[in-house]
Order: structure tokens, then sequence, then C-alpha cells
């Protein structure tokens, strides 16, 4: 399957990462998180590696968790070695700065943080144009001639609503 983002992110920021999965959900970003579509029995590393090349952007949730997470690097380093710079993203979520290794892996890469770039608006905005969209127009709401073609099967009053027997 193809994938907008690959989200790379430590489980004990999972809020943070269910924040940015909302903000991507109402935009249409389609993306990859480690805990949907990985069943019992897969082998996950294949499945990752195969997410993440099968992703057009790799996206970094940078926080003190996944810096010491294992599979947080693995997935970085195979990252680097699969995509362009421009096609990832280092999105800082707590004041941890980066080691020193993933500092060297995104010298060339303007990162960005939660604090100054919010997830709604700025995230949601790069992700975008790394993938050459914009950001979808806002659905009209919906016309008085619109609401005059919808009638209500049954109108119903105050007290249709309750019989004598259950009050």
């Amino acid at each position: 399957m193809k994938y907008d983002v690959f989200i790379s992110y430590s489980r004990k920021d999972t809020n943070i990462a269910d924040r940015i999965c909302k903000a991507f959900d109402d935009v249409g970003i389609v993306y990859f998180i480690d805990r949907q579509g990985i069943g019992g029995g897969v082998e996950f590393p294949d499945k990752l590696a195969d997410a993440i090349v099968n992703s057009s952007a790799f996206l970094l949730l940078g926080s003190n968790n996944s810096y010491n997470s294992p599979f947080t690097k693995r997935e970085v380093t195979f990252a680097f070695n699969k995509k362009r710079g421009e096609q990832m993203l280092p999105y800082l979520i707590d004041n941890t700065p980066l080691p020193s290794g993933l500092e060297l892996v995104f010298s060339s890469i303007n990162w960005r943080n939660i604090k100054e770039h919010p997830i709604e608006t700025v995230l949601v905005d790069d992700i975008l144009r790394m993938l050459g969209r914009t950001r979808p127009a806002p659905k009209a709401p919906a016309s008085k001639s619109d609401m005059a073609s919808i009638t209500p099967a049954k109108t119903y009053k105050v007290g249709d609503l309750y019989d004598d027997e259950n009050g």
C-alpha cells in the first residue's frame, strides 16, 4: 500500500501522535503508524521497512522518548538511506535537543517544533507541501435551498414522545 507519510515515534508519545493522526485525517493525508496494519504473526520489521519505502514522506516525532527507542533509531537510519532529505521532517515534540547522531542525519534539513509550529497549521501545511498538495477548501455549509428539499419523515409534538402509561 502507498502512504503519504510514515510516522516514526515512541509509543510513550501516543497522545501527540494521535493529535497528528487526527489533523492528517482532517485534510486527507494517508499515513502509516505502527499500531495499524500490523497483525499477529507478521514480521513487523519487514512491515515497517515496506511502509517507509512506500511512503512519500517520513515524519520523526522527536522526543526524549523517541531518541531512546531502538526501533525509532532504526526507522530513522533506514529512512535516511531510502529517502531524499526533502522527504524527511524532524518534528520536535518536547524540549529535548536532537542527539548528535540524529543532528548529523538531519543537518541539512529544516526542523520544526511543536511549540513554535502547531500541528493543525504549520505541520499539516509542511506535510502537504512536501506532498505537492495544498490544504483542501473548507466544505461550504448547506444552503437554504438544500435544506428546503429535506423533509422529516414525521413531525412530532412534545406530548407525542410520551404515552400516558410510561409517563
